[in-house]
């Protein structure tokens, strides 16, 4: 055991024994029940008696005020131990020695236990030195270390050598200050003991020096000099001296200062050495980040047994995890990238007839030069136009104009798109303005060069597990940015599904589902927020929705990916609200028996039809599609 106190530690070590003598002689005490035992317990008692005696003595010394005992005080304390040790030796010796029948099985055996615990109280030897801190400073507890002795004079250089031998250290002498630092520049040195007054060079131009590098601007500097004035020692502080010290020295001021010094030098030396650590795990951290990450980088810091190299073999542990998961992305990126690039050569080129709105070549709001029909929705036409202001490809969506037919409605929808631009992020589509021109209400958006996923589903019939979770986990991230600000999709589905020729999903259309639900007539015009086969029971029943309906469109979104069909069909709409209300789909590996029994579960509980039976939140679903092995 190790206290920081050593007096509490003497404390400890005394008290101890006396724990031992007085619970075993009270625990025989319990046990002696008869009267013939009479003369036993009168022993035991005064056992008892003299052991406390013994705790109140070391109480009074070692104190835990105090730091330090002089030897004095030590002698003082084992003297006065030493009466109690003699009586609890001599009542168990001759409780031993008794003959007859022992009161109990272990009662000679818990009498030995007394008789060493006694032994312990008093050490056979007189104490040596002083406990805490009134003890000098030892070269056998400072260690040893190297020490450059700079002197001019050969018979100062000799005497502080000799000394300084003679306690265990090894000593390098310079006889001038350019010699000193030709030595600090090839040797390794601990402690610089510096003369001030030296010819050509002296101690405070080699001190300025030492200070001024950076290689030796940490190394402890003595100064030692006859000069005694308190100008000459301030000045040596000032400059970066650890201490001073005149002429003539004192040996055993000589013998502390160094020892103290030494000791300072080796905590500096540890911290640096900690801080070093700690950048290591610093720049492992930044390079986990930057997915430049080895496993077995911080091997050398993990060796380490202190709390950094826990932190070391921490950080390793998660990095080599990160990593591992890092190429399991990598790898089901690939797989969707291939998809991709297979279901893009397959798919016709074909263009959209243009609408009644805006042709190819017009000029649109000022700014806009529209390039072709990208698609038709329920909600409006989007077109690929030029912006000539910014000389930039954008996606341009004209909407429908019964959705925004009054200042209400309108209002409404910019509060809607200024809720989802606030949604930044490499898996969302982002929005850019919302306007009307020649009574054209329009968004424009970040135009994106790909397919959507209703297009890959068609071309592909189903994808490879990995490129499907590879959608997944992208989809995943976008719900969860969307959600921490407060919108909720409402209309997730493939053909809201982007993805670039790389394989990176865009999410499209945040927000504008919000304006189905929030304009009037739309039951009527036969409208329906939310394309049925990925809408969520509470939405099909008209009850509020939240997060966990996008999770149960996600959970849809996945099944069809996986499967090559959407979780539940049905020949026409009310069938299919029916089934969506009332049917449990079917496992995903018993179509594609390749699933993975965790994606099965995963996909089943975000197609539950409560709610609260789903994942609850996009990050959860996020955190187990990257655990799917």
């Amino acid at each position: 055991m190790s206290l920081s106190n050593p007096v509490a530690e003497l404390r400890h070590d005394l008290r101890t024994p006396v724990n031992h003598i007085v619970g075993y002689a009270e625990m025989l005490l319990e046990d002696l029940e008869l009267p013939t035992h009479a003369s036993e317990k009168a022993a035991l008692e005064q056992t008892v008696t003299a052991a406390r005696q013994a705790l109140e003595v070391i109480s009074l010394v070692l104190a835990p005020t105090r730091n330090s005992v002089t030897v004095t005080e030590l002698t003082e304390l084992y003297a006065k131990l030493a009466e109690p040790q003699r009586r609890i030796i001599e009542m168990v010796e001759g409780l031993l020695g008794a003959t007859g029948e022992e009161p109990t099985p272990t009662f000679a055996e818990d009498l030995r236990r007394i008789l060493a615990a006694a032994g312990r109280l008093v050490p056979r030897e007189e104490p040596a030195k002083p406990v805490g801190a009134a003890e000098p400073i030892s070269t056998e507890d400072a260690g040893k270390g190297r020490l450059l002795v700079v002197d001019d004079e050969p018979g100062n250089r000799d005497l502080l050598r000799r000394r300084l031998e003679r306690e265990g250290y090894t000593v390098l002498t310079a006889a001038g200050g350019r010699e000193a630092l030709d030595v600090v520049g090839r040797e390794s040195v601990d402690i610089v003991l510096l003369d001030v007054l030296m010819p050509e060079m002296d101690g405070l131009a080699v001190l300025d020096h030492l200070k001024s590098a950076a290689a030796t601007r940490d190394l402890p500097v003595i100064m030692i000099s006859a000069l005694d004035d308190l100008a000459a020692i301030a000045r040596c502080i000032e400059q970066g001296a650890e201490d001073y010290l005149p002429k003539p020295f004192e040996p055993a001021i000589l013998r502390a200062r160094i020892a103290a010094t030494m000791q300072k030098k080796r905590w500096r030396d540890q911290e640096r050495e900690q801080l070093r650590a700690l950048g290591y795990v610093t720049a492992a951290a930044s390079a986990v980040e930057a997915g430049a990450y080895k496993p077995g980088l911080l091997a050398d810091v993990a060796r380490r047994t202190d709390a950094i190299g826990r932190l070391a073999r921490v950080m390793d542990r998660m990095a080599a995890h990160v990593h591992q998961r890092e190429s399991r992305l990598q790898e089901r990126l690939g797989r969707l990238r291939d998809e991709v690039g297979v279901a893009r050569a397959s798919i016709e080129t074909s263009e959209v007839a243009e609408g009644p709105n805006l042709r190819s070549g017009e000029r649109f709001a000022g700014r806009y030069e529209v390039v072709s029909v990208l698609g038709r929705g329920g909600m409006g036409t989007v077109y690929r136009a030029r912006d000539l202001e910014l000389d930039d490809d954008v996606a341009i969506k004209t909407l429908r104009p019964e959705l925004l037919s009054d200042e209400l409605s309108r209002e409404r929808f910019k509060d809607e798109i200024r809720l989802a631009r606030r949604i930044s992020h490499r898996n969302v589509v982002r929005t850019h303005d919302f306007g009307e021109s020649g009574g054209v209400w329009y968004l424009t958006m970040e135009y994106v060069e790909g397919i959507t996923v209703r297009d890959l589903l068609d071309s592909r019939g189903r994808l490879e597990v990995a490129a499907a979770l590879a959608l997944g986990m992208q989809l995943a991230e976008s719900l969860a940015v969307a959600h921490e600000v407060g919108v909720i999709h409402r209309d997730i589905k493939p053909q809201n599904l982007l993805l670039d020729p790389d394989g990176v999903l865009k999410v499209m259309d945040f927000g504008i589902a919000r304006l189905s639900e929030r304009s009037t007539g739309l039951t009527e015009a036969g409208l329906i927020i939310g394309t049925p086969a990925y809408m969520s029971p509470e939405q099909i029943t008209g009850e509020p929705v939240d997060q966990r309906s996008d999770l149960y469109a996600a959970g849809a979104v996945l099944y069809e990916c996986l499967t090559g069909r959407a979780p539940v069909d049905a020949p026409n709409m009310v069938s299919l609200f029916a089934r969506v209300l009332s049917e449990e789909p079917v496992a995903p590996s018993t179509l594609v028996p390749d699933v993975p029994p965790a994606v099965d579960d995963l996909v089943l509980q975000l197609l539950a039809k409560h709610p609260d039976d789903r994942v609850q939140y996009a990050v959860v679903l996020l955190e187990r599609l990257q655990a799917v092995g």
